[in-house]
């Protein structure tokens, strides 16, 4: 695991250590006795915490581990984990829910900081996918899109590049996200990214980008 990841998820944890996790929770499915969370199935404690599954306060108990089990599970996608939080995350505290921020926007700059992916440790391996996971939350993309202005770097420009690549062929992508995308400043910052990159093996990937950005009026 990234030792920034790592990082993140030691703060989630820190920011919930007022909330212990218990380890058997009550099940309200017919014929089902209680819940021993060490030996339920990762995917099917969250579909169920908070509603099938123990009580609301459960979710918040148990929100380092649904994060963790983001970055170490491949069956639990974040997307999922992030939607079963925002259900229930009203009258939590401003240091948890920045905590659970924080952690996704970690995620997201191991991401844009790798390409090509997967990565064994990131839970999704483009910005489409991670956009989408993200959006789990209520907030908007707005966040991450300013990470992503800030991010001036090979790995996230080739990502810029996907998606503007996979937004063309049908991926997808919120609209916010795809008029940044397709804006003067992405352009010319593509622009840049093949001229500098024009050796590499994802030169490819910028030339079709702009090539789909030129049939694409600018904002």
């Amino acid at each position: 695991m990234d030792a920034e990841v790592a990082a993140a998820l030691w703060q989630v944890e820190a920011a919930f250590v007022a909330h212990p996790a218990r380890e058997v929770l009550e099940s309200l499915t017919p014929r089902q006795g209680p819940v021993v969370v060490a030996e339920i199935d990762p995917l099917a404690l969250v579909l169920g915490l908070g509603e099938t599954i123990g009580a609301p306060d459960d979710v918040r108990a148990l929100t380092p581990w649904l994060l963790r089990a983001v970055v170490s599970d491949d069956r639990v996608d974040l997307h999922t984990v992030l939607s079963r939080i925002a259900a229930f995350w009203g009258d939590w505290t401003t240091a948890e829910r920045t905590a659970v921020r924080d952690f996704v926007d970690t995620l997201w700059v191991a991401l844009l900081d790798r390409h090509p992916g997967p990565v064994a440790t990131l839970p999704v391996a483009t910005a489409v996918s991670f956009l989408d996971d993200a959006s789990g939350l209520g907030d908007g993309p707005g966040r991450l899109i300013g990470i992503w202005e800030y991010k001036d770097t090979a790995s996230a420009d080739h990502h810029l590049a996907e998606l503007v690549v996979d937004a063309y062929y049908g991926a997808r992508v919120d609209p916010e996200v795809l008029v940044w995308a397709r804006d003067r400043p992405q352009r010319e910052r593509l622009e840049r990214a093949a001229a500098r990159d024009r050796g590499e093996p994802w030169a490819g990937d910028l030339a079709a980008a702009l090539d789909v950005l030129d049939a694409t009026p600018p904002h």
